[in-house]
Order: structure tokens, then sequence, then C-alpha cells
């Protein structure tokens, strides 16, 4: 191992440690398949005891390519956003990427291409591009000259995409209280420029209208816990009769909760509560939350994953990939009893 404060060893250290050429050593590095295995076990046994660290500039003089890819981000604050960003850098290191992070403070077209922009002028390989709002305006904007893919875009956007069904999401919360038999549903959306809110809102009216009922006003709030609070407020001094709610995120859910209890309604006996992500927390909420699940996880693996299909064949053809969510039934909206299905509030 390298002393504090001596020189960074060489490839050329590794070579002559390890008693083979440079270009062997430049081999190994890039998993270049001519080598032997003895030879390759050798050089990587020299690389580890010189603590030896490529350099990407070096490494890219030889495959063409960085070693790094973009991610333009918006909304970092919020949980799902976070979580699939996360999700790509991991992905990413684990293929021998690197990642630079650029997190917008407001969504605006000028904001998003300025920062493709950048990332392309330090040489990615690519990028992805997290759009909560509608990406067409961004994907007609861009000159991109690397490959990139567009998370959370919908399906219509002329690009790769990868995202979660929030429609059907918001379809299996309704039908979920429905199946309760609640027949006066509200919901509680978050912000209307996100494509995310917008299309559950969608889905809650789908499904209310194809079953004859009646889609009660919209109360909007920014996915905070705060503005659920106040949102849930709104609704109970507005006079509208509702004795379930579907929220828009697990923190407005929060927000409702407590203002629902306030004002001396009780969770689910009252007013039956489902909210959606299902963030770690969901499960220790008083009651504990029914929820949509949203594998952001997998969402980032598969992102990255497509990322570098187009990388390593720019020729391939473009397609939207789409996760289906699940539904995690607790305390808040329970599973409705053998028989009971048909009953309840109306």
């Amino acid at each position: 191992m390298g002393k504090p404060g001596a020189p960074a060893a060489t490839i050329y250290d590794v070579a002559q440690r390890s008693g083979v050429s440079y270009q062997t050593v430049s081999r190994v590095i890039n998993n270049h398949a001519n080598v032997a295995a003895a030879t390759r076990e050798r050089v990587l046994k020299a690389i580890e005891d010189l603590n030896y660290r490529p350099s990407l500039l070096a490494k890219s003089l030889v495959t063409r390519r960085s070693g790094l890819l973009g991610v333009v981000a918006y909304g970092t604050e919020q949980f799902g956003p976070a979580q699939v960003v996360q999700s790509i850098e991991r992905s990413a290191r684990s293929q021998g990427y690197e990642i630079l992070l650029v997190s917008l403070r407001e969504f605006e077209q000028p904001a998003m291409l300025s920062a493709v922009a950048r990332l392309q002028q330090f040489g990615v390989d690519g990028m992805v591009l997290l759009s909560p709002y509608d990406a067409h305006d961004v994907v007609r904007g861009l000159t991109c000259q690397v490959p990139f893919i567009l998370v959370d875009a919908t399906a219509d956007v002329d690009g790769t995409t990868v995202s979660i069904d929030q429609f059907e999401g918001a379809v299996m919360a309704v039908e979920h209280l429905l199946s309760l038999g609640h027949r006066q549903v509200l919901h509680l959306s978050g912000p209307r420029p996100w494509s995310d809110a917008e299309l559950r809102y969608q889905g809650y009216v789908h499904t209310l209208q194809r079953h004859g009922l009646p889609v009660l006003p919209r109360f909007e709030g920014d996915w905070s816990p705060g503005s659920g609070y106040a949102a849930a407020q709104q609704a109970l001094a507005s006079g509208e009769g509702f004795t379930a709610i579907f929220a828009g995120n697990d923190q407005m859910a929060l927000g409702a909760l407590s203002a629902l209890k306030a004002a001396g309604r009780n969770v689910p006996g009252d007013v039956a509560l489902v909210g959606f992500d299902d963030t770690p927390e969901a499960a220790f909420f008083d009651p504990p939350l029914t929820t949509v699940v949203q594998d952001f996880g997998l969402l980032g693996r598969k992102s990255l994953e497509e990322l570098l299909r187009l990388i390593e064949q720019p020729q391939s053809h473009r397609r939207h990939i789409v996760f289906q969510p699940q539904m995690r039934v607790r305390a808040s909206a329970p599973a409705p009893l053998p028989g009971q299905a048909s009953r309840g509030p109306s």
C-alpha cells in the first residue's frame, strides 16, 4: 500500500510489479477478453497491492468513453425522485460509471436544456432526465449528441422512457376504497404542473365515472404534510360529504390524518384514508397507512439499464417501459371482510 504523501502508483508501476507490459495492464483494466486468466489475476493483485487508481482520462483515450453519466433531476427533496437518483447512482457504479448530477431548483425548459448542454461539455456518455412535468417541450428543444432516456415521462414522448403507471395506481387506490363500500371519495391531489399528480387525478376521475359515482371537488397540495393538512381542512370546511380520502402521496396523507383527528374524525371508522408511494414511515402512521407502492429502486435500475443499452447499441429502437404499482393494505383502509364488500357508507 502506498504511504501517505507518496506519489500515486502509475500504470508502469503496476506493469513492473506484475511482470507484464503496460499495454497488458491497460487491457486488464478495460476488461479485454484477450488476457490469460493467470496474467489477469497477477495484474489485479498488483493493482490491489499498489492501490492503483486508473485515470478516467487515460481510460477514455482507450475506450473512447468518459465513464461518466449525467443525471438531470428536479424535485430531489421529494421521496420518489431522491430514491430514483440514488438507485441510478448505485447501478451506475456497479457498472463502472460515475454520475454527474444536476439538480434543478425550478423545472423550466431553459434550465433543463442548459443542464443538458453543460453535461455534454463534460463528455458524458449518456444522460438520464427526470421529467416530473410535461416533457414534450423539453424533448423538442433537445440537441442531444449522446443517448438519453426520460424517467416518468408519458409514452407519447419522442424518446426512450421508463415510468410507473400513475393512472393505474390511482385506479387501484379508488377501487380499493369502493370495495369497502365508500361512494363519496375525495382526492387531495399533488401540484397540477406535475404529470404524476395529473395522472393520479385522471385515474381517480376515471374510476368514479366508470362506477357512476360523483367526482368531488379537487383540493390541491404541494406534496408536503402541511399542504395535506390544509387541503383536508378546506375539504372539511367546504361541507363536502365524503367518507374516504385518496391522498396524492403519503406525506399529504399524513397531514390529512392529522387534520381529520383535529376535527374529531376517526380513521378508518369515519373516514378511510389511502396514500401513494409507500414511504418507509407509512407503516408507522397511527393508524398504519394503506398506500400504493412504487418500486423506485426498480425504476432507477431499469433506467440505467436502458441508457446503457442505448450507449452500447446507438441504433437500437426506442421503447417505453411501464411498471405496474401494487397496493399495500394497512389499517387506515383495511381489506373488506368477507360478504361486506358492497356494504358501507353510501
